[in-house]
Formats: structure tokens, sequence, C-alpha cells
């Protein structure tokens, strides 16, 4: 019953589909994730993954801010 009720909220996106943007390198582990955000038309794409999405911190791809999670949210606490 709980997870039915903390679904709810949730969309899912069928990023298969959609071409990789230029210009950018990810491990394929990370390819399905930036392609979700970008499919859901995301105005951020929070990470804590340094290692992978570190050189894209700070910069946009496709319109969506590429930011570590703890950044986006002490910023959105003042």
């Amino acid at each position: 019953m709980r997870l039915h009720r903390l679904s709810q909220p949730m969309h899912f996106f069928d990023a298969s589909q959609r071409k990789f943007p230029r210009g950018v390198s990810l491990p394929e582990k990370n390819v399905p994730i930036l392609l979700a955000a970008i499919e859901a038309r995301s105005t951020h794409l929070l990470t804590g993954d340094v290692k992978n999405f570190g050189r894209f911190l700070g910069t946009k791809i496709e319109g969506i801010a590429i930011v570590l999670a703890d950044e986006y949210l002490r910023a959105r606490a003042t």
C-alpha cells in the first residue's frame, strides 16, 4: 500500500530512441540517466557522481544544469 502511494506522483519516460548529445562522453551506465533527464525536460540533474559527471558540473547539457545534490539543496534552503 505504501509503495503504491509513493509511486503515484512518478512519471516514466522512454528515452531509448533519443540521440545522445554531441560532445558529451559518459560511461554506458550513465547514458540512460542523462537521456531520461533530457526526455523529461528536467531543469536540473542532481548527482553525487563526481567521477563521471564531474567535468559537467556547473554546466548545462541541452538546457539541464548538472549540479551536485548537496549544492542544489543548500542553494534552495537559503
